[in-house]
C-alpha cells in the first residue's frame, strides 16, 4: 500500500507543469533598478498585465522594475540584448494607480529605448512586456545623465532671430500627441515664451530629411496642441508653421521626421509685428490663376511677386494693393497655358514695418483654355430680350456665396445685365443639357452680394432653371449660370424683361408685416399674397430645398404664451408652405413646414421673443393669396369665470393635467379646436382632481364640464 502511494504521488509530480514565475511578474514585485546598472530579465512564464497603454500598448506578458532617486535625462533600453520583440512602458503614480510616461516598441530593429526626464523623489515603474503576445529573455540597461533637448523637459529655448543648429539622428521616439500633423519619427525639443506677437518657425532655410514641426503650448506633462506642419507649400519637404502667440504663455517646438526620418537642419524663428499671412491658396486657370490668403493685418498693405518657376525675386511680376480692398483674392493674369510658376506674398503693416515674406507658392497653369466668361471680370453682357449659348465644362468653380437653392458646387460661367426698373427674368428654362442653377448677384467680382438664386424651376423640363426679381435703373447685375452637385454641359440663357406689379410690402425679411397672437378659439386670420413677392436671397428652408422660394414675411413676439398655433390656408395659391425663424439671417432658421393643410403646434418658446414667419410657394402660377393666423392659451395656467375656482395646470402639459377647484364636477370632456370630442374623463370626488391627457395628440384643447360649459384650455406638448 505504502508503494503504491509513493508511486502515485511520483506520478503527479512527474505530469504537474513545472514554473519559474519571475519574482518581479507582478507590478507590487518590480525589481530596484539604478543609474549604471544592466539587469537581465525573462518575460519567460510571466502573466499578462492590466496595465493602461503608454505611448505603445500592452500586448504581452512582462515583468516590472522600480527607478528611484534619479534625476535627469533617463534612458532604459534593451538594445545591448534581447531575444524577442519587446516593449518598453514607463509609468508613475504606484501600481493601483498608473499614469503614462514614455513607452516604445521598437528603437533598434525589434528592442525598445525609452528617454524620459526624471523628477527628485519620484517613483518610476518600467514594464518589460512583448509585441503581439511574445516573451523571451533581455538585459535591460538604465543610463542617467543632464537634460538634453531629446526630451521636451530640455527643451533648448529658441528667441526671435535665432537659427539654432540640431539633428534628430540619435534622437528616441516621443510619447507627444499628434498636433497639425502625426509625430512619426524621433524628434528633438526648443522652447520659447509667447510675446503677443506672430511668430513663425521653419526648416527651410537648411534640412537634410523630410521634417515636421509640432508646437504646444503648456507644460511637458500637458501638452496642448497649437499648430503643426508637415510640408511647406511650394518649398518641397521642409517645415514651417506661423501663429500668434499669447503673451506669457510657454510654447515647446517639436521638430521630428516624416515615416521615421531622421537628420540635421537649421530650425529659424522670426518674429515680427506685422504678422505673416497664412493659408496661401492658387486657384489656376489657362492665362490666369486666382491667388488668395488669410491675415490677422486688417487694411494692410499686400506685395505679391509672380513668375516662371525657380525665377529670382525681384525680377517677376509686382501687384500691390490694400487688403479687403484690392485683396484677397488678387488675379494674377499674362500666364501662359501648361506652366509652372512660382509666387511670393509680404504684408506691408506701414512704417516699414513687413511681415514676413512667404513663399515660393508653386502652381501650374491648365493645359485646356478656358470660356473667358469663365472669370467674372470677363462677365458676356447681355440686355433685354437677349441670349447668349454657353458650355459650363469650359468655366470655372467661382467664389461666390450661396443664393437661395443655389449653391455654388461646380464650374459655371458668368453674364450680366444693366437694371432698368423693370422686373428681369433669367432663364435656361428647358435649353439646358444638365442639371443647371442661377445665381444673380450686385457689387464687384471681389465680393458678390447675392440677389437671388434658383436651382430648379416649377414647369421647367431637365431640372433646369429661372428666376424673376426687381432690378433697379443703372445696378450691374452678374448672372452666374452653373449646375447641381458636380454637373456641367450646355445651356441656353435668355433674359426679359417686364413691367411688374407693385413689389408686396413684407417680400424683405426687414419689412416684415407684425402679426398679434389672437386667444384659442378666436382667430381673426390675416390674408396675405406672394403674388408680387420675389425670390430670397436667403438659403432655401431644409424642406423645400430645390424649389423657388417665392416669399413674404411676417413678425410676431412670442409674450407669455407656453406654445401656439400657426394656421395657414392657401386661398387663391396653390400651396403654403411655413418657416420660423429667430431673425433675418440663414443661421437664424429654426424650422419649416411644406404643403401646410393642418395647425401648426409649437410648445416651448422662450418668452417675450421676437420671431419671424417666411410664407412662400415657387411663384408664377403657384403663387396667390393665403389665410394666416396665430393663436395661443396666453398664460402658463388658465382661470375662467365659469366657475371663478377652476384652474388647470400645467399648461403645456406632457400628460397629467390638474383640475383645482373641482369640487361638484364628476366628469369633464376634452373638445379640439375644430369641436371634436377627444373623450371623457371621469373626477374624483374632491377640491382637486387629475387626468392623465398623455394619449392625445400635440395642440391646443378646451376642457369642459358635463353641462357643456367650457372651464379652461390647456395645451398638449411633447
Amino acid at each position: 500500500m505504502l508503494l503504491r502511494t509513493l508511486l502515485f504521488a511520483t506520478t503527479l509530480v512527474a505530469l504537474s507543469p513545472l514554473t519559474a514565475q519571475p519574482i518581479n511578474d507582478p507590478c507590487s514585485g518590480a525589481v530596484p533598478i539604478s543609474c549604471g546598472g544592466s539587469y537581465a530579465g525573462t518575460t519567460i512564464d510571466a502573466t499578462e498585465d492590466a496595465a493602461p497603454t503608454c505611448v505603445t500598448a500592452v500586448t504581452a506578458a512582462g515583468v516590472w522594475y522600480v527607478l528611484e532617486g534619479a534625476t535627469g535625462q533617463i534612458t532604459l533600453s534593451v538594445c545591448s540584448q534581447f531575444d524577442y520583440d519587446t516593449k518598453l512602458n514607463v509609468y508613475v503614480g504606484g501600481c493601483g494607480a498608473l499614469a503614462c510616461v514614455a513607452g516604445n516598441d521598437d528603437a533598434c530593429a525589434l528592442g525598445s529605448t525609452v528617454v524620459f526626464a526624471a523628477s527628485e523623489g519620484t517613483s518610476y515603474l518600467v514594464l518589460v512586456q512583448g509585441y503581439n503576445g511574445l516573451t523571451g529573455t533581455f538585459t535591460l540597461g538604465v543610463s542617467c545623465a543632464p537634460l538634453t533637448n531629446d526630451v521636451c523637459a530640455g527643451a533648448i529655448p529658441i528667441a526671435c532671430g535665432d537659427t539654432l543648429s540640431g539633428s534628430t539622428v540619435s534622437a528616441t521616439a516621443d510619447g507627444a500627441p499628434d498636433c497639425g500633423t502625426s509625430v512619426s519619427a524621433p524628434g528633438v525639443w526648443y522652447s520659447f515664451i509667447g510675446d503677443g506677437d506672430q511668430t513663425t518657425l521653419s526648416t527651410c532655410s537648411n534640412v537634410s530629411y523630410d521634417s515636421k514641426i509640432n508646437v504646444y503650448s503648456g507644460t511637458c506633462d500637458a501638452l496642448i496642441c497649437v499648430v503643426g506642419n508637415d510640408d511647406t507649400p511650394g518649398a518641397g519637404t521642409c517645415s514651417t508653421v506661423s501663429f500668434d502667440t499669447e503673451a506669457g504663455v510657454p510654447y515647446q517646438v517639436l521638430v521630428q521626421g516624416y515615416n521615421g526620418a531622421t537628420g540635421s537642419f537649421d530650425l529659424v524663428r522670426s518674429c515680427q509685428t506685422c504678422g505673416t499671412p497664412t493659408a496661401l491658396d492658387i486657384t489656376p486657370f489657362d492665362i490666369a490663376a486666382s491667388f488668395t490668403w488669410e491675415s490677422s493685418e486688417a487694411g494692410a498693405g499686400y506685395i505679391v511677386e509672380y513668375g516662371p518657376e525657380g525665377f529670382t525675386p525681384g525680377t517677376g511680376t509686382i501687384l500691390t494693393g490694400t487688403q479687403g480692398i484690392a485683396g484677397p483674392p488678387v488675379l494674377l493674369t499674362g500666364l501662359t497655358l501648361a506652366t509652372n510658376y512660382e509666387v511670393y506674398l509680404t504684408l506691408d503693416c506701414g512704417d516699414g514695418d513687413l511681415s514676413q515674406q512667404v513663399g515660393p507658392v508653386g502652381f501650374a497653369t491648365i493645359t485646356e483654355p478656358l470660356a473667358p466668361n469663365a472669370l467674372c471680370v470677363n462677365a458676356v453682357p447681355l440686355t433685354c430680350d437677349g441670349s447668349a449659348t454657353g458650355n459650363t465644362t469650359l468655366g470655372l468653380v467661382a467664389d461666390a456665396p450661396a443664393c437661395g437653392s443655389a449653391n455654388i458646387t461646380t464650374k459655371g460661367l458668368w453674364y450680366s445685365v444693366e437694371g432698368n426698373g423693370q422686373v428681369l427674368t433669367v432663364s435656361t428654362c428647358s435649353a439646358t443639357d444638365y442639371d443647371s442653377k442661377i445665381s444673380v448677384f450686385t457689387g464687384d467680382c471681389n465680393a458678390p452680394l447675392c440677389v437671388a438664386g434658383n436651382d430648379d424651376a416649377a414647369g421647367c423640363g431637365g431640372n433646369s432653371s429661372q428666376l424673376s426679381f426687381p432690378s433697379m435703373a443703372g445696378v450691374t447685375y452678374l448672372v452666374l449660370v452653373h449646375g447641381y452637385n458636380q454637373a456641367v454641359g450646355t445651356f441656353t440663357l435668355s433674359i426679359t424683361c417686364a413691367d411688374g406689379c407693385e413689389t408686396a410690402g413684407n417680400d424683405d425679411c426687414v419689412n416684415a408685416t407684425e402679426l398679434v397672437i389672437q386667444p384659442v378659439g378666436g382667430c381673426e386670420a390675416s390674408t396675405g399674397s406672394n403674388e408680387c413677392a420675389y425670390p430670397s436671397s436667403l438659403p432655401n428652408p431644409d424642406c423645400d430645398p430645390f424649389a423657388s422660394v417665392v416669399d413674404v414675411w411676417y413678425r410676431f413676439n412670442s409674450g407669455f404664451a407656453p406654445g401656439l398655433s400657426i394656421l395657414a390656408e392657401a386661398i387663391t395659391a396653390e400651396e403654403v408652405n411655413v418657416a420660423l425663424y429667430s431673425g433675418c439671417t440663414a443661421d437664424t432658421y429654426i424650422a419649416c413646414w411644406s404643403e401646410v393643410s393642418a395647425p401648426i403646434n409649437i410648445a416651448g418658446l422662450p418668452e417675450n421673443t421676437d420671431f419671424l414667419l417666411r410664407v412662400w410657394n415657387s411663384g408664377g402660377a403657384a403663387a396667390g393669396t393665403f389665410s394666416l393666423c396665430l393663436e395661443a392659451d396666453i398664460n402658463t395656467s388658465v382661470a375662467t369665470p365659469t366657475p371663478p375656482t377652476i384652474r388647470l395646470a400645467p399648461v403645456p402639459t406632457q400628460g397629467p393635467l390638474r383640475i383645482e377647484g373641482a369640487e361638484g364636477l364628476r366628469s369633464v370632456e376634452v373638445m379640439d379646436l375644430q369641436g371634436r370630442s377627444h373623450g371623457r374623463w371621469s373626477l374624483a370626488p374632491g377640491p382637486m382632481a387629475t387626468i392623465d391627457v398623455s394619449r392625445l395628440a400635440t395642440g391646443t384643447y378646451l376642457l369642459r364640464g358635463e353641462n357643456g360649459v367650457v372651464i379652461g384650455r390647456f395645451m398638449r406638448a411633447d
